[in-house]
């Protein structure tokens, strides 16, 4: 070892060697504060033990209030039940209190609108899994692409291809990606 007690492997950075201190002050503090605080115990379990023995005891042996050495119930701090506590509460205040459920109006379940509520305008591009055109919807005015999806690849009902296609639309959010609105059928299951 080094003169200063150090092995010569130590560093000699100086922020290491102040948070090292730095960590030493703390850790003395907490000792003194947990001293401190038995020290504050003992004296009042002293003085509680001097007002008992100096005859502050009733004859139905309750000491200051409290049956046979019992603590005292706790008292609630906060009121979970959303009830006034105390003084009179005006009934506006207590429904402030209460929680209120929003509610908001869902879609309501349906079937599906009609291939003919929209008029075609132009066919936009083939794929693997349907034919995507232009539309207008004739109640709202409003331009539209509609995918009309290839049945012959599923022979036994909707294609799987089809369902990942919606769910993976119906979650998506970006700028870059279409907005799945809603789902229209024709007559048939290949309209």
């Amino acid at each position: 070892m080094s003169a200063a007690g150090k092995s010569r492997w130590a560093e000699d950075d100086p922020e290491t060697e102040a948070a090292i201190a730095q960590r030493k002050r703390e850790k003395e503090e907490k000792k003194r504060a947990k001293a401190e605080k038995q020290r504050k115990l003992a004296e009042a379990q002293t003085q509680q033990q001097a007002a008992t023995s100096a005859g502050l005891q009733s004859g139905d042996g309750e000491v200051n209030g409290e049956a046979g050495g019992r603590p005292a119930k706790r008292r609630r701090l906060s009121d979970d039940t959303g009830r006034p506590t105390g003084e009179e509460a005006t009934d506006a205040t207590t429904q402030q209190k209460r929680s209120t459920l929003l509610r908001f109006p869902a879609p309501e379940w349906g079937p599906c609108r009609h291939v003919d509520n929209f008029e075609r305008l132009n066919h936009i591009e083939e794929g693997s899994y349907g034919w995507v055109s232009r539309a207008k919807d004739i109640t709202t005015g409003e331009i539209v692409a509609l995918k009309k999806l290839k049945m012959e690849n599923s022979p036994d009902g909707f294609p799987v291809t089809g369902l990942r296609e919606i769910q993976t639309l119906l979650g998506a959010r970006h700028q870059n990606i279409v907005t799945l609105r809603e789902i229209v059928m024709g007559n048939s299951m290949d309209k």
